[in-house]
């Protein structure tokens, strides 16, 4: 990874490194077999400048689809717990989620539209930054064409959206077809308010 992506990483992605903490192993209740990769991953993220060459170094080692699975687990885990907390704290309703997780993101370089609809909210990126990354990740390879940063983005960033909303109430579903990280126009997001019927309790002839 060069000297001026690794910058860039380090600014936008450096909060990923709390995921991998070794002190963190105890609250996943790995087996042996999940903590020993856990470990050998967390040693080799935190002592490398380059995070996808450590992601393909232990793919490596114990297999692509152990990786792969570990990192939505630590993703699922992670962010749960991040906004489970931070909803708690700030706010739980759909426009408290807006406030906490969109209002930020155009200072730091995201495009979107936003429309509100019956039934909740969808929005429309068209630029992220983090798309824009993994693209210099690939170009700046040895050869021309480095790994595909792609992949491993959208399983510890793009996928994060869909373990945010289930620290909201009224229960928010998440909906998503298309992502600027896997080659799409745009990220389509959408938020959508479930609605419990009223209660009318017994009705008796």
């Amino acid at each position: 990874m060069r000297p001026k992506i690794a910058q860039r990483w380090q600014q936008q992605l450096a909060w990923l490194d709390g995921w991998f903490g070794l002190e963190k192993a105890d609250r996943h209740a790995f087996d042996p077999a999940e903590r020993e990769l856990f470990e050998a991953l967390s040693r080799t993220w935190l002592a490398a400048e380059d995070k996808i060459g450590a992601l393909e170094a232990t793919s490596a080692r114990f297999g692509r689809d152990r990786v792969r699975a570990m990192i939505d687990r630590l993703c699922a885990d992670e962010t749960s717990a991040y906004w489970g907390q931070l909803a708690m704290s700030e706010g739980r309703s759909l426009d408290d989620l807006v406030r906490l997780l969109w209002e930020p993101l155009p200072a730091q370089g995201f495009e979107f539209e936003m429309e509100r609809v019956p039934d909740g909210l969808r929005i429309r990126c068209t630029r992220c930054p983090i798309a824009d990354l993994a693209d210099e990740v690939r170009a700046g390879g040895a050869t021309g064409g480095g790994p595909d940063a792609h992949e491993w983005l959208y399983a510890m960033v793009c996928s994060t959206d869909f373990h945010v909303t289930a620290a909201f109430d009224p229960p928010i579903r998440f909906e998503r077809k298309k992502t600027l990280m896997q080659g799409n126009d745009c990220c389509d997001h959408a938020y959508l308010v479930e609605r419990l019927e009223p209660h009318r309790g017994d009705q008796r002839q």
